[in-house]
């Protein structure tokens, strides 16, 4: 009974997902199979930055940051409505060296790794979600 009612509180958190913008040269970060040294080819233009947080905002996202990509947050029910996905929680062990116990996550998932919003095409490549990353002490 405990797990359900933990589980249940974890679904009521806010999901992270990064918003992968249009880049001005038509190159996809999303396609890139390499690392990145030079960002400048993927930066989006202001103009589709600008748009594309007025857009998910008027959708019901939280704009958490902004670079060459949008970091975004909202419940996973906005998500589940909006990209008509199936998100999940992944229960999973992290393991920090400065602990003698393995760490629990719990990451969220979708059933489409990359999301995406039909009318937003031209301004957005897709949207991931995001995992959470673990600190350095």
């Amino acid at each position: 009974m405990k797990s359900s009612g933990k589980r249940r509180q974890n679904e009521q958190e806010n999901v992270m997902a990064t918003v992968y913008l249009k880049s001005t040269t038509g190159r996809s970060l999303l396609e890139e199979n390499k690392a990145i040294t030079d960002p400048k080819p993927f930066l989006p233009s202001p103009e589709t930055i600008q748009r594309a947080i007025a857009e998910l905002k008027k959708r019901g996202f939280t704009i958490e940051a902004q670079g060459i990509t949008l970091s975004v947050s909202g419940p996973p029910e906005l998500f589940k409505k909006l990209f008509d996905v199936k998100i999940t929680i992944e229960k999973t062990k992290s393991h920090d060296l400065t602990k003698t116990q393995p760490q629990t996550l719990f990451v969220y998932r979708s059933s489409k790794p990359i999301m995406q919003i039909a009318e937003l095409e031209n301004i957005i490549e897709g949207i991931v979600l995001s995992t959470p990353g673990i600190p350095f002490k």
